[in-house]
């Protein structure tokens, strides 16, 4: 539990730390969207929210359903959404979806980022992601190509450099030892 704490403490420093060097991105994700960047989003759900979906957020997003184009900053929802362009910071939520890529920290029961993802994705139930440098957390851990380690129930990844370890490891672009009970590693 104090490991859980720590790390948890060490991820919410690095993301406050990162942030004010993260608000000169404002006009690149200004390009990257139809409208400019905003600094702070409050949502009940798509459509019932401060900003357009549209809309890239700096700093903060609150809500029960989020969704914009990117989140730089602290983003907190039952559920998440971004849908494009380059999300930074933490995201917690009971369901976290990022179609673009993500640099930071998740935790809630299910994480999806469907673009590069570097960093700690803590995704109780299941976790995924296509590419990046990560340790995952979950009981169901899925990457395409990963650089990092995997700790969970079942690990699944098409290309690793790294560990797994859990019940099921699989490491399908190996040449042999594809899946190994407990550990499993490609270097």
């Amino acid at each position: 539990m104090k490991t859980t704490r720590l790390l948890f403490a060490l991820v919410l420093g690095w993301a406050a730390a990162s942030i004010p060097g993260h608000l000169d991105a404002q006009d690149r994700l200004a390009q990257e969207t139809t409208t400019a960047a905003e600094s702070f989003e409050l949502s009940l759900w798509p459509g019932v929210q401060l900003r357009g979906a549209d809309s890239a957020i700096q700093i903060l997003r609150l809500g029960l359903f989020n969704k914009n184009v990117s989140v730089q900053g602290l983003d907190v929802g039952l559920v998440n959404q971004n849908t494009g362009g380059v999300s930074k910071g933490v995201q917690l939520g009971i369901v976290s979806v990022v179609y673009g890529d993500f640099g930071g920290a998740h935790f809630g029961a299910v994480s999806i980022v469907e673009g590069e993802f570097n960093g700690f994705q803590n995704g109780v139930l299941y976790n995924k992601m296509r590419s990046g440098e990560t340790f995952q957390l979950g009981l169901f851990n899925r990457a395409g190509d990963i650089d990092g380690l995997q700790i969970g129930l079942v690990n699944w990844a098409e290309n690793m450099r790294g560990i797994q370890v859990g019940l099921v490891n699989i490491i399908s672009g190996k040449e042999s030892f594809q899946f190994m009970p407990i550990v499993n590693w490609s270097f």
